[in-house]
């Protein structure tokens, strides 16, 4: 019982500056398909908030993911002539909102499947739900499921296939998850431990102050 009021505690008070920090080094690199439009959706923002999930409590839980995606936006969209705030950008902040509910349903100890499951099906929360709005807003697209197959997988012609930036999304999710996950373990599990060994040194004092 106090081993897991230990590890709550850990949890819900102590933020983690080191991965925090990775987090938002991380989001920066969003800038790669800018010199390499072949890594379109090759990002780690999926993994950010889907490990959040997992493994960090209260609003900084999602706070650190969303200020990662909001900083790096605004530093980029400039680049490319994209706007931050725009009806794309709805899909958008839904997919990361169902992707970091998802991460709070499955706040379980790391196992490398579970990283691996949260990543594929990150990828494809996101996919489905962009390329749908992209279906429904679009008038290239036949409003039918001839056309909502057509923006998933082909997109609009005259620019690189969808399924390549599915591609990109499931590789990068994946990839991101593993490590996100492992170096969130790690943190975590040595702040932890560290909180332990506070809680019985101060247990011991209290022994021999009651002794005394």
């Amino acid at each position: 019982m106090q081993n897991n009021k230990t590890e709550n505690s850990a949890l819900n008070s102590k933020p983690f500056p080191v991965v925090f920090l990775v987090f938002i080094l991380v989001g920066f690199s969003r800038h790669l398909p800018l010199s390499h439009p072949e890594l379109y959706n090759f990002s780690p923002v999926l993994a950010m908030f889907f490990v959040s999930g997992i493994y960090f409590r209260g609003l900084i839980s999602c706070l650190i993911p969303l200020l990662a995606v909001l900083l790096s936006d605004f530093l980029i969209s400039p680049t490319y002539g994209a706007q931050i705030f725009e009806p794309f950008m709805l899909a958008t902040f839904l997919s990361y909102a169902l992707i970091f509910l998802l991460g709070k349903l499955w706040q379980t100890p790391t196992r490398i499947r579970t990283l691996i499951a949260g990543g594929i099906l990150s990828a494809f929360i996101f996919h489905l739900l962009t390329c749908g709005l992209a279906w429904w807003t679009n008038p290239f697209y036949a409003k039918n499921l001839s056309g909502f197959v057509q923006a998933q997988f082909i997109g609009e012609t005259g620019y690189a296939p969808a399924y390549l930036f599915l591609r990109n999304s499931l590789l990068s999710s994946v990839l991101f998850s593993l490590l996100l996950g492992w170096l969130a373990s790690r943190f975590t599990q040595g702040f932890i431990a560290g909180e332990s060994r506070s809680l019985l040194l101060h247990g011991r004092r209290y022994k021999e102050q009651t002794r005394n």
